[in-house]
């Protein structure tokens, strides 16, 4: 009787802990000891990560980020700089007419209205002050303002995304935070008394170490780009691209949450960005000379597409033609045109003006002769270009409703004065845009639509924001303002 007794008190004891516990979750115990404490725990040194770091100090929170690379930065280092942001002064310098609710509506648009609209209007005020806190606080200034996928005004702000995330290293280490660079985040761990996250368990070279979190833990660990059963889980398509995104992004964070119940969102919109020459190393391989002009055709030589789309939207449908292959073509003014507009562009074909031959582009004096050396039917070109051209004298592009550079900004041009370029063009994967269902202050919601105590989540790793598709300069931006959003929430303002 004693011995049922003392069984009967242990199996009360187990009902007792697993109550405390989600139905869902496959927690990860805590340890006796902790090796570190803090009160904010922040995986991953990308733009969000760094961002979250920045206002972690300034809210006066023990702060530590763990990054498993040996460098910081992320997809955040390898991306065009492209910092999307409305109502800005060098906007207004420049007579760009820019304003929140513009912002929003051409995000709105883009995502196909599959974005989240609280979340999004969150998202748009909270880069405004990371921006100003960049140009005026970092005293960092942009040094282009361009019109790109998704935007009916310019107002992707360019930056070296280096310099910026350098920057927020220091102010963060420099106050007092703490950063490490070499340490793997494996799982976080659960606090049963409280029912919350309480921190995360980590390895180093061969030791295992326990870091408690006494206010959250901030999943900044990006996306899953390198994970390959991941991307076959959740997008298969994309099995034709490249990628070009940060090594680390192999969906470490979005699995731990996982664990624990989170819900996901805008999984069935991974898409690949189109404009990347053939086997692309780096962001820097990219050119969106189809935003200046340039038209997109199939290896039959016709096009497919209205090309003012966003570059997600192009990249699904040029990835869906005949082997995968597509092609720009564009003349000489646009090459120059665009070279004004975008940096990147300008260091792509400016070697053309100092007489170099490219190797990723054919060039013709006339169509016909790019068109044969890149392959193409010749006469199916000449013809695709002449209805093309038609179509911009008529103001109306009958086949694909282009009448707009990109996203109704800008007025589509004939291509007609020669050299003519054509360039064979990819879509590569620089980002997963998708992930972790978070609430308005970057709380972790599970799959019954509560929130994961203590577990906050931003940058790539965070659905809700693009919906169906993407606005150049969203992503970093994203990173940076939900990342300093987290971190003022946990810090409880």
């Amino acid at each position: 009787m004693q011995t049922n007794r003392r069984n009967l008190f242990k199996l009360s004891g187990a009902v007792a802990l697993a109550a405390s516990t989600p139905a869902w979750a496959v927690p990860t115990n805590q340890p006796q000891k902790w090796d570190e404490e803090y009160d904010i725990v922040i995986i991953g040194a990308g733009g969000a990560g760094l961002a979250a770091g920045v206002e972690s100090v300034k809210q006066g929170l023990k702060a530590i980020i763990i990054e498993k690379m040996p460098i910081i930065g992320g997809s955040s280092v390898l991306c065009g700089g492209k910092f999307a942001v409305s109502g800005t002064p060098e906007q207004k310098a420049k007579g760009i007419n820019d304003d929140e609710k513009r912002f929003f509506d051409d995000m709105m648009k883009t995502g196909g209205q599959q974005n989240d609209p609280e979340l999004v209007k969150v998202f748009i005020k909270e880069s405004r002050k990371h921006y100003d806190f960049v140009t005026k606080e970092l005293g960092i200034k942009p040094h282009e303002i361009t019109a790109a996928a998704g935007m009916s005004v310019p107002r992707a702000h360019g930056f070296k995304p280096g310099e910026v995330l350098s920057a927020m290293r220091d102010y963060f280490t420099q106050r007092g935070g703490k950063l490490i660079l070499n340490i793997k985040a494996e799982r976080l761990t659960w606090d049963y008394k409280t029912s919350s996250i309480s921190g995360v368990k980590c390895s180093q070279k061969d030791k295992t170490i326990y870091i408690k979190a006494n206010k959250g833990v901030l999943l900044a660990s990006g996306g899953f780009n390198r994970n390959p059963e991941l991307l076959r889980k959740y997008a298969p398509p994309m099995a034709k691209a490249a990628v070009i995104a940060g090594v680390g992004t192999t969906g470490d964070g979005l699995l731990m949450a996982q664990a624990y119940g989170a819900d996901v969102l805008d999984m069935a919109y991974v898409k690949a960005t189109y404009g990347f020459k053939l086997n692309p190393r780096t962001i820097g391989d990219m050119a969106q000379v189809y935003y200046g002009g340039a038209v997109m055709v199939n290896k039959e030589g016709k096009r497919f597409v209205n090309e003012s789309l966003s570059y997600k939207l192009l990249g699904d449908l040029a990835l869906s033609q005949p082997e995968g292959k597509s092609f720009m073509i564009f003349d000489e003014p646009m090459r120059k045109a665009q070279m004004g507009r975008r940096a990147i562009d300008k260091k792509l074909f400016s070697p053309i003006d100092e007489g170099k031959q490219l190797d990723f582009l054919y060039t013709g004096k006339t169509l016909a002769e790019a068109a044969e050396k890149a392959g193409l039917p010749v006469k199916t070109v000449e013809e695709t270009v002449k209805n093309y051209n038609q179509g911009v004298d008529a103001g109306n592009d009958v086949e694909f409703g282009r009448n707009s550079l990109t996203s109704g900004h800008g007025k589509p041009m004939k291509i007609e004065t020669g050299p003519f370029y054509i360039m064979p063009t990819t879509a590569a994967l620089i980002g997963t845009y998708c992930g972790l269902k978070i609430n308005t202050k970057a709380q972790v919601i599970d799959v019954f639509g509560n929130k994961i105590n203590h577990l906050y989540a931003a940058g790539e790793i965070v659905g809700g924001v693009h919906g169906a598709a993407y606005m150049t300069g969203t992503a970093w931006g994203k990173a940076m303002s939900l990342g300093r959003l987290a971190a003022r929430n946990i810090a409880g303002k």
